[in-house]
């Protein structure tokens, strides 16, 4: 199917799957243009062995993405020219990879559609991916707004099996391209960790971290994942949390996992449609274990 006729697929749950080498590459971007990134990479399907055009709707970025639509297409395309120049740094054994990330984008006026071109290089980086890779559910990272979060949030995304990882401070800097930016640890901690702490904790990747020295100097930082359990939810999280044990009976953890996993506008959307199976008499079992059922395929939760 050509790039210039192909549809643009229905983009209900989007996950972006990607090389854990892109996580810890080096790269400068914006907010904006990160979260165009991940919109496009969770385009690619599976059993993709080649890149394609891939298009985006404006609108669809739009809604995802939590964005006014105050001068949107045009922040939209000064976003992708940026792309066109923005690099990834990926560190191998034989030294350091430097890859363009887009070859290509063209955009649709009247449409409200762009058209993106990944460089061909990078297909072993996001292409029918076996091993040593992660996948970052948008909907948990599109609402946050700093780039740094959303990248700290990647790398605890790739450690949450053993719901830690451990970074020297300058090899963070260096993969946030802020070596030359933060001389000041404390700024550094202000302005990139503790903003990502608190961005983080409406998502399933909240955490704490542990300062670790050389001597007098901060030389590493060890990020926790806070485990469900321990988990403070909001005063919005706790009131969807009561709604999904009394009018489902989920049982409290069920209940906060989901509210933690997933935005309120998700969740009450989910709850309409299990009140209507439950109204058209569609409910074979329990009505519990059928909204558990129909979270758990829509959002993997």
């Amino acid at each position: 199917m050509s790039a210039t006729n192909h549809e643009i697929e229905k983009w209900d749950n989007p996950i972006a799957v990607q090389s854990n080498a892109l996580i810890h590459a080096r790269y400068e971007m914006t907010a904006l243009q990160k979260k165009m990134l991940l919109m496009l990479i969770s385009k690619i399907h599976r059993d993709d062995d080649d890149f394609k055009a891939y298009r985006i709707r404006a609108r669809d970025f739009l809604e995802t993405a939590e964005l006014k639509s105050t001068q949107i297409y045009s922040k939209l395309r000064k976003a992708t020219e940026g792309l066109l120049s923005r690099v990834f740094h990926i560190k191998k054994e034989t030294g350091v990879l430097q890859i363009t990330i887009l070859s290509s984008a063209e955009y649709f006026e009247g449409r409200g559609i762009m058209e993106l071109c990944f460089d061909p290089k990078l297909k072993p980086y996001l292409l029918q991916l076996q091993q040593q890779f992660t996948k970052i559910p948008l909907k948990q990272v599109m609402g946050l707004r700093s780039v740094y979060s959303i990248r700290i949030y990647e790398m605890l995304q790739q450690y949450k099996s053993t719901a830690f990882f451990i970074s020297k401070v300058d090899d963070l800097k260096y993969k946030l391209g802020l070596e030359n930016k933060y001389k000041s640890y404390n700024l550094f901690k202000k302005n990139v960790i503790l903003q990502a702490q608190k961005e983080l904790a409406s998502t399933d990747m909240a955490f704490t971290f542990e300062e670790i020295k050389k001597g007098r100097k901060i030389d590493r930082i060890k990020f926790r994942l806070i485990p469900l359990n321990e988990l403070v939810l909001t005063d919005d999280q706790e009131q969807m949390h009561t709604k999904l044990v009394n009018d489902f009976a989920l049982t409290p953890r069920q209940a906060k996992k989901i509210v933690v996993k997933l935005p309120a506008s998700e969740i009450n959307k989910t709850i309409f449609e299990v009140k209507a199976a439950e109204r058209e008499n569609r409910i074979k079992t329990n009505v519990s274990a059928y909204a558990v059922g129909v979270f758990s395929a829509k959002y993997n939760v």
